[in-house]
């Protein structure tokens, strides 16, 4: 029995130090992360987004209530222990902690933010890292504790929810891909040491090293140090042209009813107070993409969304759905796309149900626009 419980330990020691290994490869998927993004983007509706907001706004309450019911029914039951009890709550604490740090100290642009101001805070997924932890102390208390086992239809429950979380945040746009894979794999690492390893000098060990590189993490932010992740195939793309929204206000580049948005020192932007409006883009060579930088009203309620139809010259380049918050929105286009003269970007907000009947009646903010890449 005991050479059976030291194979079981170095098993699992192996597949948590497997799993860490397999996250130092996931920024080389910034590719695929963005052909999948692209991809989802024809699937992505009002309706969609407004079930995936709520799965998302169900993630920590739902998860906070069932552990508290998993610790209740293990004090009741006195299954684990008291101590095993706080154990597991210690290294929940941690792993959270462990997890909020990661997105701090790793820079990687969410998905639609590759050309804004630096932020990062994508990688790994909140959400589906925490489920993950919460979801191991879950099943490990309900068992009855470490050396209770473990029975497959829990495992298989929590896997089926980390499919729908990392699902909704990667519909949402607020995750790529990898940041959902990169989670679990770190957050299962950590879970399956500091909650699920029979030997308690492992768990207490790996709670301990969770604080502890929670603090460095921090010191080091504080010194301003931060390790840049690649984000999307164009994220490191250079830029030819840009145009603040409230310079082309200015610049009487802008047709239609516009209004200069409240001073901001990092953005000058401008609101579009009607469904329809235009930017004369500055005179140059073609473009191989345009790049438009926006946010809807932050009023509206999410299934309330509205979309963004995007033309140059007269021909549609898209008709995205304008997602909360500042987002960076890319059309593709082609050299015969322009004009030799002038060219006219056309703006048009619809189907945004929820916009309170005032004035001005405020459809959308647009802070800048990029064209990148210039075709010699």
């Amino acid at each position: 029995m005991p050479s059976d419980r030291g194979a079981g330990s170095a098993a699992l020691v192996t597949l948590a130090f497997g799993l860490l290994a397999a996250t130092v490869v996931l920024p080389l998927a910034a590719g695929m992360d963005a052909r999948i993004d692209s991809a989802l983007e024809s699937w992505r509706t009002c309706a969609g987004l407004a079930q995936a907001n709520l799965v998302s706004s169900l993630v920590m309450p739902l998860g906070l209530a069932i552990l508290c019911l998993a610790v209740a029914r293990a004090l009741w039951r006195r299954r684990p222990g008291l101590l095993e009890i706080v154990s597991v709550l210690a290294a929940v604490t941690a792993g959270v902690l462990v997890v909020g740090t990661l997105k701090d100290i790793l820079d990687r642009p969410r998905p639609g933010a590759e050309f804004l101001l630096p932020g990062g805070g994508s990688f790994p997924s909140g959400h589906v890292g925490n489920t993950v932890v919460n979801g191991i102390a879950i099943l490990t208390l309900w068992w009855g504790g470490v050396h209770a086992g473990s029975r497959r239809r829990g495992w298989l429950l929590l896997a089926a929810v980390l499919l729908v979380v990392a699902a909704a945040r990667v519909y949402e746009r607020r995750h790529w891909p990898s940041d959902t894979v990169g989670a679990v794999a770190i957050a299962g690492a950590y879970g399956l040491l500091a909650i699920r390893h029979p030997d308690p000098r492992w768990r207490v060990g790996t709670i301990l090293a969770g604080f502890t590189l929670v603090v460095l993490a921090q010191v080091a932010i504080a010194r301003g140090l931060k390790v840049d992740l690649p984000a999307g195939s164009r994220a490191s793309r250079g830029t030819t042209e840009q145009l603040a929204f409230g310079a082309a206000l200015d610049q009487g580049r802008l047709r239609g009813e516009w209004e200069r948005d409240a001073p901001d020192p990092n953005r000058h932007s401008a609101w579009l107070l009607s469904d329809d409006g235009s930017i004369v883009l500055p005179p140059g060579d073609h473009f191989d993409e345009v790049r438009l930088v926006a946010r809807p009203r932050a009023d509206l309620e999410p299934s309330d969304c509205s979309r963004l139809h995007v033309e140059l010259n007269g021909r549609v380049l898209g008709a995205p759905i304008l997602q909360p918050g500042w987002r960076a929105y890319v059309f593709p286009t082609v050299p015969a796309d322009f004009h030799a003269d002038e060219n006219v970007l056309s703006l048009r907000v619809s189907g945004a149900r929820g916009i309170p009947q005032s004035v001005p009646a405020r459809r959308a903010a647009f802070s800048e626009l990029s064209l990148p890449s210039a075709i010699r």
